[in-house]
């Protein structure tokens, strides 16, 4: 059975945003979903949400697994793609950044380690990128970054889409559901 794991990002919490809608609409369509609280949020430790990425999916197996992270939980997800001994099925990166630029509110989690994305690349069947042209926390370039390092073509959504959070409407994304299908198939 394939099973999508969906991580928040800073500040966050399952089910914040159009999480809980995507966990939703997944599970009806027959998918394991997992979608663990990472801890301290706030101020997250990266080692911490990388032990606790591993634990929400023991048991499961990697070439099914399908993750999708928002923000912060994208490089969480990286790091636990990065290290994985077995295959990932996909990663979808929701306004994900694997970069520091600047921002004091998560400089010191990405300045702890660079991600290999030669690793990561070899570890991952399938790849999607979202993010906006009028991203409020995250710069375009560490988003279009992101992409590149992945090889990947990005989904850019144009004018008011923001962080893709409840703060511009996205209590629901059909977009994301219908590529998590598409890749899940």
């Amino acid at each position: 059975m394939k099973t999508i794991l969906i991580l928040h990002g800073i500040s966050g919490h399952a089910g914040i945003h159009w999480q809980q809608w995507l966990h939703d609409e997944l599970q009806k369509q027959g998918f394991k979903v997992i979608m663990p609280n990472l801890s301290n949020s706030g101020h997250p430790n990266r080692k911490e949400w990388l032990a606790e990425v591993r634990q929400s999916i023991q048991g499961v197996d990697t070439e099914d697994l399908l993750i999708v992270g928002h923000s912060l939980g994208v490089t969480s997800a990286l790091d636990f793609i990065e290290q994985s001994p077995t295959p990932i099925k996909a990663l979808v990166s929701v306004s994900g950044f694997a970069i520091d630029y600047g921002l004091e509110l998560n400089s010191y989690f990405l300045q702890e380690k660079s991600i290999d994305f030669t690793k990561v690349r070899s570890h991952l069947e399938k790849t999607a990128v979202f993010y906006t042209d009028d991203d409020p926390y995250v710069t375009q370039e560490s988003l279009k970054q992101l992409a590149d390092a992945l090889n990947v073509q990005a989904t850019v959504i144009h004018g008011g889409g923001g962080h893709l959070n409840t703060e511009r409407g996205y209590n629901e994304f059909p977009e994301l559901l219908e590529k998590v299908m598409e890749i899940a198939a």
